[in-house]
């Protein structure tokens, strides 16, 4: 039974930020969905301050004031996701996210949160539910590009993110330092990404036995070693993508994929939509 006023998504979009950049959003009303696809830089929120990068996600609460400062070098390049978590079915959804003085949504009585509900919140792509997260904020990307607004559609893939939400897991200080041997074999995975990648040379890279390696990556990533290899190869593909001019099938090379085919299959499979319609855009987050 359809309640009278549910969540619904009210935005979603790529940005891929200038050096040095800094957008100042001081008024958004959404809870807001940020993940970095590559390059690193700051984001300030909740009176806290996130140095993030590609793995991190930021979940920020209704009515929130956010800062983004990209780096000098290697800005980042975000996705976001935008929910008004109650909005009265008696009034139309508006699409669009209300984040600047003087804008009318501000004061739209249609449109309802609670700010404590959700707190500023870091998280990894480690995590199942931040992951899958923004696996639906890939969704809502595509089908906002698709054109007509979808009414039904955006408030059913509301529900559905923020009870993904309910499973989320904060990033804490404690799960920050990583064992040694992990750390070398994640380093050696990133710049060795074109090349064929077994477990077994892997595990050499950090001089330990190949059963080692596995629970390493199963404890510390929530994942086995080639499931990270293959989301590491799929990240850097989709930062490739989006800030170059390469075909597909030289980037399908460059992580590490020899057939192009296979390549579009898996990425269509992480990001729901086909690496050739993966553009840039230059929407505000």
């Amino acid at each position: 039974m359809e309640s009278d006023d549910d969540p619904v998504v009210v935005g979603a979009n790529w940005y891929r930020f200038t050096s040095g950049e800094r957008i100042v959003n001081p008024h958004v009303k959404s809870v807001s969905f940020i993940w970095v696809i590559s390059g690193a830089g700051e984001i300030r929120a909740g009176g806290q301050r996130f140095a993030v990068d590609a793995q991190h996600v930021i979940r920020l609460p209704w009515s929130h004031h956010v800062e983004y400062r990209a780096q000098e070098r290697g800005p980042f390049h975000i996705g976001t996701l935008h929910i008004v978590p109650r909005h009265d079915r008696s009034s139309p959804v508006v699409p669009r996210v209300a984040h600047l003085p003087g804008d009318p949504l501000l004061q739209d009585p249609a449109r309802t949160g609670d700010p404590a509900a959700f707190r500023v919140g870091l998280s990894t792509m480690q995590n199942g539910a931040a992951r899958r997260i923004t696996e639906f904020g890939t969704i809502a990307i595509e089908r906002w590009g698709e054109g007509a607004f979808d009414e039904e559609y955006f408030r059913a893939l509301g529900r559905i993110i923020l009870l993904e939400n309910d499973s989320w897991a904060d990033v804490h200080a404690a799960q920050t330092t990583l064992p040694g041997a992990l750390e070398l074999m994640m380093t050696f995975i990133r710049h060795h990404i074109a090349e064929p990648l077994t477990v077994a040379r892997v595990a050499e890279a950090a001089r330990c036995s190949e059963t080692t390696a596995q629970r390493l990556f199963a404890r510390h990533t929530g994942e086995s070693l080639q499931s990270w290899v293959r989301h590491t190869r799929l990240r850097e593909a989709a930062g490739l993508l989006r800030t170059t001019g390469l075909r597909v099938s030289e980037v399908a090379q460059l992580v590490g994929y020899p057939d192009p085919l296979y390549f579009s299959r898996a990425f269509r499979r992480a990001y729901g939509v086909a690496p050739s319609r993966f553009a840039r855009a230059t929407l505000r987050p």
